[in-house]
């Protein structure tokens, strides 16, 4: 067996448990989780110089087959909107989180969480992203991955919610651009 034959065994297997870990994530009601995120970015916005309307920026659609959107700005980043929230940094952030409702629980069916940082960074961007369904290839599309500004390059990540990710931009990344701002 060659070395690739074994790292797409690998990759193969961790498919599996992540297959199991997203079975495993449940989150409360479409709804309740809506107006937790609204809570969290407003609170957010407020402890910042940017004015951030979330009210109107965060939207929730309902969709086929019990599926709801939550999102928030453009689902593909091709440059600022008035509908990104935007960090003092001068990072912003878009995203998309489709959740399937089942009674009063829901389960994440998939997300992406796009971070584009600052003019003069590098990365440009950041993209946190849990696709529907496994790819033929999970050696190079894991299911749940992470962009660090290479479209082509996904590196595996463990499930994360909504909420775990918010918490690494907002608590990790964010106060990190501010600390080291470009060109220092």
């Amino acid at each position: 067996m060659s070395l690739l034959d074994e790292a797409q065994e690998r990759a193969v297997q961790l498919e599996n448990k992540l297959r199991d870990h997203v079975d495993e994530v449940a989150l409360e009601s479409p709804t309740n989780v809506f107006t937790k995120l609204r809570a969290y970015l407003i609170k957010q916005s407020d402890e910042m110089h940017v004015n951030n309307d979330v009210s109107a920026a965060l939207k929730m659609y309902r969709e086929q087959e019990n599926n709801v959107l939550i999102s928030l700005g453009p689902s593909f980043d091709k440059g600022p909107t008035s509908e990104h929230f935007y960090f003092d940094s001068g990072a912003r952030l878009s995203f998309g989180v489709t959740l399937q409702q089942s009674a009063s629980r829901s389960s994440l069916v998939a997300f992406r969480f796009h971070l584009h940082l600052p003019t003069g960074r590098s990365p440009e961007y950041l993209r946190f992203d849990l696709n529907p369904q496994a790819h033929a290839d999970p050696l190079s599309e894991p299911r749940c991955h992470l962009h660090l500004g290479l479209d082509k390059v996904r590196l595996p990540l463990p499930v994360l919610g909504p909420f775990e990710i918010l918490d690494r931009v907002f608590f990790v990344v964010e106060p990190a651009l501010q600390a080291h701002p470009a060109g220092s």
